[in-house]
């Protein structure tokens, strides 16, 4: 196992193959299997995420010195009467916060990337944003289920707001880790030719 900085936005798998000590083949048959959250380009590579490479190691003991910059939290907001099973497996994601109490949001210290909102949660609609206003200053705010959203609520005040009218699903915020994951990365020619809401593992 070598010592290495895990340091990216997201590798190769001859990458983390080396990270790693496996071979290339066990490595890709692992993507395939949905043991890393990874995604395909254009040219048909596999990207494994550095997030998901890092947790890879943290739960098997790889000796690596992990030097990955820590990603802002995203949380998902969702309505506690509706519980589809995405939100059981987006709780399970490492970066991801799912939150279907209002007093949930007063624990959260992390700066907080994005929120994925569900627009039929009653109390975001019927209380002022003060609780929420630090936590959602810098972050994008998604909107779940947006035809259920009230045009007066005071969700609409947020400057970074995206609609989206399907519910939460794991392609949604994959699909987000990806972008931010993309947008991080300097160094690779290849992110430009990244294909959208194609994961291999959600």
């Amino acid at each position: 196992m070598k010592n290495t900085h895990i340091n990216q936005a997201y590798f190769s798998t001859s990458q983390a193959a080396k990270v790693l000590g496996l071979s290339v083949g066990t490595v890709q048959r692992m993507v395939e299997n949905g043991v890393f959250k990874a995604f395909i380009t254009q040219g048909g590579h596999r990207r494994i995420l550095s997030s998901s490479l890092s947790q890879y190691c943290k739960q098997h003991g790889c000796q690596t010195s992990t030097t990955e910059v820590v990603r802002p939290l995203i949380c998902v907001l969702h309505d506690s009467q509706h519980q589809p099973a995405a939100l059981g497996k987006l709780g399970q994601w490492e970066q991801v916060k799912v939150i279907t109490h209002p007093l949930d949001l007063l624990g959260i210290q992390q700066t907080v990337g994005a929120f994925f909102i569900d627009a039929r949660i009653p109390w975001l609609h019927a209380s002022p944003l003060d609780l929420q206003e630090k936590l959602m200053h810098n972050a994008h705010i998604v909107v779940y289920n947006s035809r259920e959203l009230p045009p007066s609520s005071p969700l609409h005040l947020s400057p970074k707001i995206s609609l989206f009218e399907g519910d939460i699903s794991t392609d949604l915020v994959f699909g987000y880790l990806l972008g931010t994951a993309h947008a991080h990365d300097a160094d690779s020619d290849e992110t430009n030719t990244l294909r959208e809401n194609t994961p291999m593992a959600a």
